[in-house]
């Protein structure tokens, strides 16, 4: 049976689930939660009300990460977690950062892209903190040229829409945040990958529509 996908377009671990979905070549139905997620409706079908989630035969499944193990499971061709103990902890490790760490200071800016919620105090601040990930990232991970060597990983899928939002962010609030050499190449080259290229431009482009219909009010 296909896949069944509960996203909204905008999300940015709904873009991660696609992006694994594309590279191992499945067929997915992409639905949106009904009266959104959080809803009553939708709690009955996803317990935990959020998105991304998957329904693939009798198995209802939310969190980005376990949904992409399981994909990567029930899947396995092309695998997405390198081979060798030391390495998958090391890929699980650069995943959870992203999740746990970096994304949600990211996420935290949302609420100043709208100009009458901007605080200059909040920007500047979460800036610091900001660029304090980045650089602990910078450490963790050694791309060469993506995050587990030269072929597409779980520990890189959800940087994808991360990039994006901070360089709407750069744009738009003129964050002073920067990305060392190494990962700006990291990004070029993950956002090339043929998997990666259409998913990245269709994020980009509803990112931007969702932040004009902010900052017009």
């Amino acid at each position: 049976a296909m896949i069944t996908l509960y996203n909204v377009p905008v999300s940015s671990y709904g873009a991660k689930v696609r992006i694994i979905l594309r590279h191992k070549g499945l067929d997915w139905t992409e639905l949106a939660p009904p009266d959104g997620y959080g809803s009553p409706a939708y709690r009955a079908i996803i317990a935990s009300g959020t998105v991304p989630a998957i329904i693939d035969g009798d198995l209802n499944l939310a969190d980005s990460e376990a949904i992409a193990e399981y994909l990567d499971e029930a899947h396995p061709d092309p695998a997405m977690m390198p081979s060798g103990i030391g390495a998958r902890a090391r890929a699980r490790e650069i995943s959870r950062f992203h999740d746990t760490r970096l994304e949600p200071v990211l996420r935290s800016y949302f609420a100043q892209v709208a100009p009458a919620t901007r605080d200059a105090d909040i920007i500047a601040s979460n800036a610091h903190l900001l660029q304090d990930r980045i650089d602990q990232l910078a450490v963790i991970a050694s791309p060469a040229p993506l995050m587990t060597g030269e072929d597409l990983a779980i520990a890189d899928c959800g940087f994808v829409a991360s990039f994006a939002i901070l360089a709407l962010l750069q744009d738009i609030l003129d964050l002073p945040v920067t990305l060392p050499a190494d990962l700006a190449a990291y990004g070029a080259a993950l956002a090339a990958h043929p998997s990666v290229s259409e998913e990245d431009d269709r994020y980009r482009a509803v990112l931007a529509d969702w932040a004009s219909a902010k900052i017009e009010g």
